[in-house]
Parts: C-alpha cells; sequence; structure tokens
C-alpha cells in the first residue's frame, strides 16, 4: 500500500511539473508570437521606399530591395503608398549616385537636372521626402572623416564653398589669365550673395577646409564632401536651415528663386 502510494505520489508530481512546463512553452510562445505580431503591425511600408516618381500619368516606386512597382493613373490622395506597394513587382533598377538604370530595358532615369536642381515628379529620393527642389540629396560623405579637415555648422548659414586654389609657372599664360578672371568673378558675386543674404537676416560662413559636418534633427549629422559633386553638379554655395537638409544656391544672386529661399527659411 505505501509503495502504490508512493508511485501515485511520483506520477502526480511528474504530471503536475509536465503541466507547469506546458504551460510555462506555452507562455513563451503567446509572448513570442504578441512580439513578431507587433512588428509587423508597427512595420512603416515608406521605410521600404527609395525612390518615389509621381506624375499626371501615373505613380512608380523603386524599392529598397531593388523592385519597381507602379500603376497608371494612381490615387495620391490619404495612404497611398500602402496601396501602391500591394500593386504587381513589374521591374527590377539598379541604383547610382544621380540616376538609375531600368534592369530589363536598360532606360535611365535622372534625378537631377543643370545646376543640382531635382526634377519636379520625385516626391523621394534616396529615401529623403522632398521638400524644395534645390535640396540636397546626392554627395559623397567621407567614411572616415578627419577632424582637422572639418567644419561643423549648427546655426543657420549661407555657406560659400572655396574654389581650388591654382598655381602657374607661366602666370600671363591663357589657362592662368582665364583663372584669374575666374577667381575675380568668384570674389564678385561672393560678395553680392554675402550682402545679400545679410538682408534677408542670414549670416554667411566661409568654408576653408574640405568637409563640412552639419547638425540635423534627433541628434543626426551628415559630413559633405565639397570638393565633389553635390546633386551632380559642382556647387560654389549652399543655404542652411538649422535643423533642415541643406539646399543648393548659386553664387550668382539674382539666378536663385527668392520665393523658394524665404520659404526654405521658414
Amino acid at each position: 500500500m505505501i509503495k502504490y502510494f508512493k508511485c501515485s505520489l511520483i506520477l502526480a508530481v511528474v504530471i503536475s511539473c509536465k503541466k507547469e512546463q506546458e504551460v510555462q512553452e506555452a507562455q513563451s510562445i503567446k509572448k513570442d508570437s504578441v512580439i513578431v505580431e507587433s512588428k509587423a503591425v508597427t512595420e512603416n511600408p515608406r521605410d521600404q521606399v527609395q525612390h518615389l516618381f509621381i506624375a499626371n500619368g501615373g505613380s512608380i516606386l523603386y524599392l529598397k530591395n531593388g523592385e519597381i512597382k507602379g500603376q497608371a493613373r494612381f490615387d495620391t490622395d490619404g495612404d497611398f503608398i500602402t496601396e501602391l506597394m500591394k500593386t504587381e513587382t513589374y521591374g527590377h533598377y539598379t541604383d547610382y549616385d544621380d540616376y538609375l538604370i531600368d534592369k530589363k530595358n536598360k532606360d535611365t532615369t535622372f534625378f537631377f537636372n543643370d545646376f543640382g536642381k531635382i526634377d519636379e515628379d520625385w516626391s523621394i529620393l534616396k529615401g529623403i521626402s522632398i521638400e524644395n527642389p534645390m535640396q540636397v540629396v546626392s554627395y559623397k560623405s567621407p567614411k572616415n572623416p578627419n577632424p582637422s579637415q572639418t567644419e561643423t555648422i549648427s546655426e543657420t548659414r549661407l555657406i560659400i564653398l572655396s574654389p581650388e586654389t591654382k598655381t602657374f609657372a607661366d602666370e600671363n599664360s591663357e589657362e592662368a589669365e582665364a583663372y584669374f578672371t575666374a577667381m575675380d568673378d568668384w570674389n564678385f558675386y561672393s560678395l553680392e550673395l554675402n550682402e545679400s543674404f545679410e538682408k534677408l537676416g542670414v549670416k554667411t560662413h566661409y568654408m576653408k577646409k574640405r568637409f563640412l559636418g552639419l547638425d540635423l534633427p534627433n541628434h543626426k549629422s551628415i559630413t559633405i564632401d565639397t570638393k565633389s559633386k553635390i546633386n551632380g553638379d559642382n556647387v560654389l554655395a549652399l543655404l542652411y536651415k538649422k535643423g533642415k537638409m541643406p539646399i543648393i544656391v548659386s553664387l550668382i544672386f539674382s539666378d536663385n528663386d527668392l520665393d523658394e529661399v524665404k520659404e526654405y527659411l521658414k
């Protein structure tokens, strides 16, 4: 009888432990399932978009995984990116600094026109929402920037980039004379640009070093190699509003769209 009681007790303990283990495993699985489901719910389709092209004829999504989706005459009201993501993938592309190439038909689509201006039909480029057609989205950034060659700006400024300094064995040569003429023009127009932006309440910073560091929202920052092309162009001046991506400005003040400049500075 005692032996039977001990066996029954052991069996009861084993069954109890097994049930407790099953409950714990079920709770663990349930907890893990909730976490996975939560991630799926909070995932934003916008984060998957590399480029977005919107025109009267339709909208085209270029995803970060290289897929192309789109539809003619697509309604762009409301959360249309989520709906556009549901359309069929009809192509793939290769991304470059200033353009992309369709892998199938080899068509090249450019992001910028002359002077680094973004073509008007681009709503998102390189994952960045376009708020100004002169907004900087394409630039070279050093992998390991040298602090001694970097100037960091954290306040609103007109930033005038310094031209390349050259020396000539024969200062009377055609090349030398062309360079000195260009430098005279740079001095004249940069001074005029400085004075014009001062009237708008914007101070000027003249770059002396190669790399430009800028502070952005959410404790982010970027570093731009000012000796490389910006938006596919050899840029001579930038306008930086504290907390925003900079925009390109022409060294010749009258060539700038003053309304766009004022809108950016708001």
